[in-house]
């Protein structure tokens, strides 16, 4: 009766069309909440003691959704395969059951510590600051029990391929976040901001389990031991050590920045955000799909098939991940600039953050090509390997951090992030050929040479632009404006140019997927 009342879930392409389109969606809220926060508390002591607040709540709810929820998909298949969809949701709720009990136990934890980690955090910081912090640390901790709920939620709904109910979920939190603040504004302090945050994930929990119950989803909490959630655990246990480690190189930075000019600690934080809207549009809907593509194929034992997928992938990554990389650490000034100076948001800001933002953009280019590669080590229920090859990473990231804070400042610490997680990148292709005996990757080569040329060019034309037409952050808004607009536009013409004139079969592909996605809609309206 359960099983007939299950929800269909979307086509791929119906998927990715929804998922895209709602990853612009977020990031617009996203940036319009965001554009909000700078406006009406620029970049100040306050904003310092809210980045130095969400560190440790926000690791304990990477430490347990990540971990588990790495862990989930690839286990949840085989889970399905051998127990069926009922058995399959009694094991959601055995996760749950854990994850909220272990989740509780941490907050009770971090809520009698919360002064002294936030001294940890911010050695250097004010005793005002230090008050301010700690306040704000205990209202964020119940996101650690709520993102970890719905994290879980999530896979579930994701496995059902019920990708709208999944994008409308993260929608529905940020306008919830958004409105919260659009009302209340600075009426009650920068105290606002974690409340705003529990707010949309809360209403996102209830909107998550709603959807859940209508792909069968029942409440049936359970601690019963069961062979499968030894195996989440034994392959999650490892990813707990790799964020735990992960954990240094952003506690170090915002510990070294501490000790640099004021409001550095946002400025890390805030360049480190736009870092992850810009991703939430160009690639999260990407790695949805990969993610399930290579659980599946790593299930059925296709490794031909698996690796066929990784390629692929790999090469669309690089169309989309290459020209934002190298348009954000161009225009990097001029795009926070255009963006978020208003307000108390001020031309100081923009170029101190831009500053920031242009060290860290560069690491876009390769992310996406190891978040692909840990995906598949993941689908073959190996965790050790990429969070092995992460500790080594962020020992040397935190190492880096102390040789360029000196000379570079909160530059400095963006770089050594870029710099170690290519180094990263790198060694977790080369562990996974070795482990496959071989990924065939010369079959990609000439189209990675062109999708790398094409964006040689795209750089050359921003900065030719940039060079002969300067741009300021004290000029007018639509001044700003218009010059952002020509250099992103020449050099991506410039782009669109080299790859088809060196026929990338990449950007043909693509293109003849939204031109049949237009001619299809056209038909039927």
């Amino acid at each position: 009766m359960v099983e007939n009342a299950r929800p269909e879930g979307n086509s791929k392409l119906v998927g990715l069309s929804v998922l895209s389109a709602s990853s612009v969606v977020s990031a617009l809220l996203a940036y319009f909440r965001f554009a909000q926060i700078t406006s009406i508390f620029g970049a100040d002591w306050r904003t310092d003691a809210l980045a130095v607040a969400m560190v440790f709540p926000f690791l304990v709810r990477e430490v347990v959704s990540h971990s588990f929820g790495s862990a989930f998909i690839p286990i949840y298949s085989r889970v399905m395969e051998k127990k069926g969809h009922s058995g399959a949701v009694f094991f959601v709720n055995k996760t749950i059951s854990w994850l909220v009990l272990i989740s509780s136990l941490l907050v009770a934890v971090l809520w009698f510590t919360s002064g002294d980690l936030v001294k940890i955090v911010s050695p250097n910081g004010s005793p005002e600051l230090l008050v301010l912090s700690s306040s704000l640390f205990r209202i964020l901790l119940p996101m650690v029990i709520i993102g970890t709920t719905n994290g879980i939620l999530s896979n579930f709904i994701k496995y059902e391929r019920r990708f709208t109910a999944l994008a409308l979920s993260g929608v529905l939190g940020l306008a919830v976040s958004l409105t919260v603040l659009l009302i209340v504004r600075d009426s009650v302090g920068i105290r606002i901001l974690p409340v705003s945050m529990l707010a949309g994930g809360l209403v996102e929990f209830v909107f998550l389990l709603f959807q859940s119950f209508r792909s069968g989803f029942r409440v049936q909490p359970s601690f019963s031991r069961d062979p499968f959630m030894s195996q989440l655990a034994r392959m999650a246990v490892p990813v707990v050590g790799g964020t735990l480690v992960g954990f240094l190189a952003p506690l170090a930075d915002k510990m070294l920045a501490s000790f640099l000019p004021e409001s550095s600690v946002t400025a890390i934080d805030y360049a480190n955000r736009i870092k992850n809207i810009v991703l939430a549009v160009v690639f999260y809907p990407f790695l949805t799909f990969a993610d399930l593509s290579f659980s599946a194929e790593a299930a059925k034992g296709r490794k031909d098939e698996l690796l066929l997928i990784l390629r692929k992938n790999i090469n669309t990554t690089s169309l989309v991940m290459f020209p934002t990389a190298a348009l954000l650490t161009i225009l990097a000034v001029p795009l926070v600039s255009v963006f978020f100076q208003r307000g108390n948001f001020s031309a100081e800001d923009s170029r101190y953050i831009g500053y920031a933002l242009a060290f860290y953009a560069p690491w876009l280019a390769q992310f996406g090509i190891g978040s692909l590669v840990s995906r598949v080590f993941y689908a073959q229920k190996d965790s050790v390997t990429p969070v092995t090859i992460g500790i080594f990473g962020i020992i040397a990231n935190v190492l880096l951090n102390l040789i360029l804070v000196g000379p570079l400042g909160i530059g400095g610490l963006a770089l050594a992030t870029t710099v170690t997680s290519t180094g990263k990148t790198i060694y977790l292709i080369w562990s996974l050929s070795r482990k496959m005996g071989g990924l065939d990757l010369r079959l990609i080569i000439r189209e990675q040479l062109i999708i790398l040329s094409a964006n040689v060019l795209l750089a050359a034309g921003c900065l030719v632009l940039v060079y002969f037409w300067p741009f300021s952050t004290e000029a007018p808004l639509i001044t700003r404006f218009s010059q952002l607009f020509s250099y992103t536009a020449v050099g991506t013409i410039l782009m669109i140019l080299v790859l088809r004139g060196l026929g990338s079969t990449t950007f043909s592909g693509v293109l003849s997927l939204v031109t049949d996605k237009i001619r299809v809609r056209i038909s039927r309206s």
